[in-house]
């Protein structure tokens, strides 16, 4: 019995020092860095791709550069911000997954061949794109402006 105690106690310990919050919050200037070094990272990779030059190459141009979206909005997300960034990083992150979103819609408005929907889906990427350039710069994250 009380080699299960220690035993139960020891999962206890390590789980409780996995994940984020409590003392694992990064300071404001570990934060910045981290993240800004992240999204430069991907920035790059996403310069790469390029235009399309005509409405048949936007799904194959936004598989690509959602999955470079994806990486990057996972290695951003892990992060623990300070507390008091913790509001605009949310919001950061939401609209990041809403410029997937539309990304994704605009896949398939290209795919469909409906101008109207491509439009729409450009619309509403630029939109939530800009809402994350917004608050990126409010968290000063520069490299994370597209």
């Amino acid at each position: 019995m009380r080699g299960s105690i220690a035993a139960l106690v020891g999962v206890v310990v390590l789980l409780a020092g996995c994940g984020g919050g409590g003392d694992t919050r990064l300071s404001r200037e570990e934060f910045e860095s981290q993240a800004n070094a992240i999204c430069a990272k991907y920035q790059k990779q996403l310069n790469a791709l390029g235009t399309p030059s005509s409405v048949e190459e936007i799904p194959d141009l936004v598989e690509q550069a959602l999955a470079i979206l994806n990486k990057e909005v996972a290695e951003i997300a892990a992060l623990d911000p300070p507390t008091d960034m913790q509001t605009e990083f949310d919001a950061m992150i939401e609209a990041s997954n809403n410029t997937k979103a539309a990304a994704n819609d605009l896949s398939q408005a290209a795919k469909d061949g409906d101008q109207a929907a491509v439009q729409k889906a450009l619309d509403e990427g630029n939109a939530a794109s800009k809402k994350a350039d917004q608050v990126a710069t409010q968290l000063g994250l520069d490299s994370c402006k597209g």
